[in-house]
């Protein structure tokens, strides 16, 4: 992924904040890739297959450089799903595609991109989502209770009713009481994060931190549609699987968005969605395991001594070119 963002909350493409991702990165920089995707990545997606009658395409199917170009452009467009749209229609997931292509192509050179391909990539929109939900459920279980009789169903209920009330689930200290602070820092959402990008330093979130620092926006309205989504599960007091489809999820998404939006315009005198984002993303970090970002590397002679050296220079003082006698 390319170039460097600001520390502030960024802006989408044409739309929202932070989902942005500059189309190419600083001179001399090759786009950095995440050394977590490899040929694994292609074999649960769904695409035509060249030459069989399954009419399917599978990672072996893929020559190595297929199969790079392939990784490369899944782990932009899988970025772009976190901090760009989370659930992207046809026509928005097909432009991503498409960009993602493109910045691969700017890596590693031009190549035409194939619909099977392209297919694969777009599959990967749900598959995100998915590995998402499955991240984030264990999470949301523990606020729950274990069992079916008449009781814990009907605390579970309660429970989640409560939960959803408002959306307390988001804020710091709301889970079991009716005081509601912290909006945007409960527990869970550090959980979830660092589960799904900051499982350990070679996860998206470290590899990319020109996309994940800070923490993306449109990611932690992600995360929050996943946790409201494993919360509905719970509203007959027995967890009952709930697809986590865009039908269904996309308006919460969107209702999410919209919401963080207006915190940040509403506390954009304190900055506090940007130090809420900021610290996401030095938790994960710090949780995966991953070296701190450095700013900026600190010359090993001062500024002084060098102003000094080019004065002495100026001045005539150094002979050292000259020839010996």
């Amino acid at each position: 992924h390319p170039g460097p963002r600001s520390s502030s909350p960024q802006t989408a493409r044409s739309s929202s904040p932070q989902a942005a991702r500059p189309s190419s990165p600083q001179a001399g920089e090759k786009r950095p890739r995440s050394p977590s995707q490899n040929s694994d990545d292609l074999r649960s997606t769904q695409s035509p297959r060249v030459g069989t009658s399954s009419n399917r395409l599978r990672a072996k199917d893929l020559d190595d450089e297929t199969r790079e170009y392939a990784n490369c452009a899944i782990d932009i467009f899988r970025c772009d799903v976190a901090a760009v749209e989370g659930f992207p229609d046809l026509s928005k997931g097909t432009e991503m595609v498409k960009d993602a292509w493109k910045a691969t192509c700017e890596d590693l050179g031009k190549r035409v991109l194939s619909p099977s391909i392209a297919k694969m990539i777009l599959n990967r929109a749900a598959q995100t989502r998915g590995e998402l939900k499955t991240k984030t459920r264990p999470f949301t279980e523990a606020l729950f209770d274990s069992g079916n009789n008449k009781k814990t169903l009907a605390a579970n209920r309660a429970k989640a009713e409560f939960l959803k009330d408002g959306f307390r689930f988001a804020f710091a200290c709301a889970q079991d009481t009716e005081m509601k602070t912290g909006l945007y820092k409960a527990a869970i959402i550090q959980k979830v994060a660092n589960a799904m990008w900051f499982a350990n330093s070679r996860d998206e979130g470290p590899s990319h931190p020109e996309v994940f620092n800070p923490f993306p926006i449109k990611a932690l309205a992600l995360v929050l549609t996943a946790i409201e989504n494993t919360i509905d599960e719970y509203m007959t007091g027995m967890r009952i699987d709930i697809p986590f489809t865009a039908a269904e999820y996309r308006p919460v998404y969107e209702s999410h968005v919209k919401s963080l939006l207006l915190f940040a315009e509403n506390g954009a005198k304190y900055q506090l969605m940007e130090k809420i984002l900021t610290r996401i993303h030095k938790v994960g970090r710090f949780h995966s395991g991953a070296q701190p970002l450095v700013s900026a590397t600190k010359p090993t002679i001062s500024q002084e001594v060098l102003d000094a050296a080019l004065a002495e220079y100026e001045a005539g003082g150094d002979d050292s070119d000259e020839d010996d006698d």
